[in-house]
């Protein structure tokens, strides 16, 4: 007997729906490609309408919420035993209507203890919610507000060490490049001087102002919740300053994760990270003591880097205090190399 089966037809029927969807947002790629280089699209609008996106896409609006969702199920729960009877045909309402006569009682029955189990399963769920929101306001009340973003003066800047060797790596690349913690855009400047399609994200308030006048491409928006955003193979360099110092095991592991995934074939992540000497050292910014997480040390990014199939190089800043990771994604295997 031959043939597929089930399983392996509905994995060839989600292959042919991933392949189409790559093909399309591919087509939806270029023309926003070709708007923003005609001018077409002012970045602003741009912006506007990623953030309409991800707050009304289905199942992933950051707004989404447990009482959206039970609203949807108390508007479904309620069954209406009485039929209607319109007919278009000659009679067909006066049939209707006396099968509806003989059925309801039955059905109304049936219909009532129905209803009665859709009303206490909502309220029940309404319970769940009060109390998963009151433990959400006793977390928030004693928790720590993380630091989003952790810079000094030395270490992230148009004469820190690092930038000119970021520029050299990341130099004719193609594809998009996005840098983190942007600021001012002093960096996507920078990259754009060099003919690179270069943008940038930032979670902090009132950061990204100046260069909307300039006319750089920045977002203010949280680093994860952006990559997450990007398409497969969506950027064809990811430069990562003053976001991964105090991030907590979970948020780098994602960062990792994410790159494998929107990072396309030779393209390049960068990190950079101050060390355990530079954070603990007293110019360090206050931020660092209000961190969830410390820096790791290079050689265990390069190792996750690794894992993750990519190639790793190693540079460590002057004075040991902080070092840049660069990773390329060439599918050449587990590879670390060391620059002291």
């Amino acid at each position: 007997m031959s043939g597929k089966g089930p399983e392996a037809a509905a994995a060839a029927d989600l292959a042919v729906a991933h392949d189409y969807l790559a093909k399309v947002m591919g087509e939806i790629d270029e023309e926003v490609l070709r708007r923003r280089s005609s001018g077409d699209l002012p970045l602003r609008v741009e912006r506007e309408l990623d953030e309409l996106f991800l707050k009304y896409s289905p199942m992933a609006g950051r707004d989404g919420s447990l009482e959206e969702a039970l609203g949807v199920v108390e508007a479904a729960s309620f069954i209406d035993p009485v039929v209607p009877v319109e007919s278009s045909k000659p009679g067909g309402a006066l049939v209707k209507q006396s099968i509806r006569r003989a059925s309801l009682w039955y059905m109304g029955w049936v219909v009532h203890q129905i209803n009665q189990f859709a009303s206490a399963t909502s309220r029940t769920l309404r319970v769940l919610d009060d109390r998963v929101r009151a433990l959400q306001t006793e977390f928030d009340a004693q928790r720590v507000l993380p630091a989003p973003v952790i810079e000094t003066k030395w270490a992230h800047g148009p004469g820190a060490w690092w930038v000119d060797r970021v520029l050299e790596t990341i130099a004719g690349q193609s594809g998009r490049v996005l840098h983190t913690a942007a600021g001012d855009g002093w960096f996507v400047r920078r990259l754009a001087e060099r003919e690179l399609d270069a943008y940038g994200v930032d979670p902090r308030e009132g950061r990204i102002d100046r260069a909307e006048v300039e006319g750089l491409d920045l977002r203010e928006e949280a680093v994860l919740d952006h990559l997450r955003a990007v398409a497969p193979e969506g950027l064809g360099g990811l430069v990562l300053t003053g976001v991964v110092d105090g991030m907590s095991a979970a948020e780098r592991d994602a960062v990792v994760a994410l790159a494998g995934r929107i990072i396309a074939p030779f393209g390049r992540v960068v990190v950079h990270s101050l060390s355990e000497a530079g954070w603990t050292s007293d110019d360090a910014p206050v931020e660092a003591d209000l961190a969830s997480g410390r820096p790791l040390r290079s050689r265990t990014w390069a190792t996750l880097f690794g894992r993750a199939g990519f190639e790793v190089e190693v540079i460590d800043g002057p004075g040991s205090l902080d070092y840049l990771v660069i990773a390329v994604s060439d599918g050449g295997g587990e590879g670390v190399h060391s620059t002291r």
